[in-house]
C-alpha cells in the first residue's frame, strides 16, 4: 500500500458546455493541466466539482475519465453520493471502487442524520469496510447538507482502523488539526487542511496539505507554498498564502463559476464559467484584476525558485 503524496490536491472543477452536459474534452485539459502544474493529487467530484448536482452515471463516468487521462501519474481519491442505510453506500463505494481510483472517500454528513451519535458512523463506517474488502478509503467533513465536524476520537478510530489514506477535514482551526495529525500518527491516513487562510500553520503541525477551492485554480502556487512553508522563506510563505487567501475570497460570491472562469483565462483549458451549481453572474473586471495579480506574483516565485 503507497502513502498518498503531501502538497497541493485540487477539489476538480467540472467543466459544463452551455447546455449544461459535461464537456469531457474540457475534462481532460483540465486534469493534464492540474498534474502538470504539480497536483500531488486530484480529489475529483467533490462538492467543487458539483457533486450533489450530478447523478451517478455522470459521476462515475467523470471518475473513470480522470483515472484514464492520469494514466498514473498522480493518486486520484473520489467521493461518492448515497442516502439511506449502510447497505447503500457500500453499493456506492463498491461501483466507485470499480473505476480504479486509489480511495473512495466518504461524506461525513451523508452517512448518518444530523442529530445521530457517533456510534451510528462507527456502525455504517464498519458495514461500508467489511462489504468492501481491499479498497481503502477517504473521508470529507463536507460542510452540505450541513457540516458534522468529526471528534477527535473518531478521528482517530477511523485512522487506526488502517484502511484510510485520505481526511479532507474542515474544522479550520489550526489546534483541532494539531490534535487530529496526532490522532493519525503510525496510519496511513493524512490530514489535508481545507483552508487556505491557515495552511502555512497546519503543516507546522503536520498537516500534509491542502484540498480547497484555490487550489483548482493555482496548484502550482499552493506546491509552492508547501515547499516555502517547510523551508527557511517563511515571510515568503506569508506573503504568497495572503495573496492566495485574497483569491479565493474574491471567487467566493461566484463560485464555482469564478474559478472556471479563472482557470480558463490563465491556461488553454476550454473551461466556460458555467455550473449547475450556484451558476451566479460574474464580476469579471474583479477576476481579471486577482489574475493579472497572481501571474505577477507567480512570476517572482518562479524566478526565485530559478536563483535558488
Amino acid at each position: 500500500m503507497k502513502l498518498l503524496p503531501d502538497g497541493a490536491w485540487p477539489v476538480m472543477l467540472t467543466p459544463f458546455h452551455e447546455d449544461l452536459s459535461v464537456d469531457w474534452e474540457a475534462l481532460d485539459a483540465y486534469t493534464d493541466w492540474l498534474v502538470e502544474l504539480g497536483s500531488a493529487g486530484l480529489f475529483a467530484v467533490a462538492l467543487s466539482g458539483e457533486m450533489f448536482d450530478l447523478t451517478e452515471d455522470e459521476r462515475l463516468a467523470i471518475v473513470r475519465r480522470v483515472v484514464d487521462q492520469v494514466d498514473g501519474r498522480v493518486p486520484v481519491v473520489a467521493s461518492i453520493v448515497a442516502e439511506g442505510p449502510p447497505d447503500s453506500h457500500a453499493r456506492a463505494a463498491s461501483r466507485l471502487a470499480d473505476t480504479g481510483v486509489d480511495a473512495v472517500v466518504l461524506i461525513a454528513s451523508l452517512l448518518l442524520a444530523e442529530d445521530a451519535g457517533e456510534g451510528a458512523l462507527h456502525t455504517s463506517i464498519e458495514h461500508i469496510l467489511e462489504a468492501n474488502p481491499g479498497v481503502m478509503f477517504g473521508i470529507y467533513e463536507c460542510p452540505l447538507p450541513y457540516h458534522r465536524i468529526l471528534t477527535t476520537d473518531t478521528v482517530a478510530w477511523i485512522a487506526q482502523s488502517g484502511r484510510f489514506l485520505f481526511f479532507k477535514e474542515t474544522s479550520h482551526d489550526v489546534a483541532v488539526m494539531a490534535e487530529r495529525v496526532q490522532a493519525s500518527s503510525g496510519t496511513p491516513m493524512k490530514v489535508f487542511n481545507a483552508g487556505i487562510e491557515n495552511l502555512v500553520e497546519s503543516l507546522a503541525v503536520g498537516v500534509a496539505g491542502l484540498s480547497g477551492w484555490v487550489v483548482n485554480v493555482y496548484p502550482d502556487l499552493v506546491a509552492s507554498l508547501c515547499s516555502l512553508a517547510g523551508g527557511l522563506h517563511g515571510p515568503q510563505a506569508r506573503v504568497l498564502q495572503d495573496a492566495l487567501d485574497g483569491a479565493e475570497r474574491q471567487m467566493a460570491d461566484t463560485y464555482p463559476n469564478s474559478a472556471k472562469y479563472l482557470v480558463a483565462r490563465r491556461s488553454a483549458v476550454p473551461m466556460l464559467p458555467v455550473s449547475r451549481w450556484r451558476s451566479t453572474a460574474l464580476d469579471s473586471t474583479a477576476l481579471d484584476a486577482v489574475a493579472t495579480a497572481m501571474a505577477e506574483l507567480g512570476e517572482g516565485i518562479r524566478s526565485d525558485e530559478q536563483v535558488r
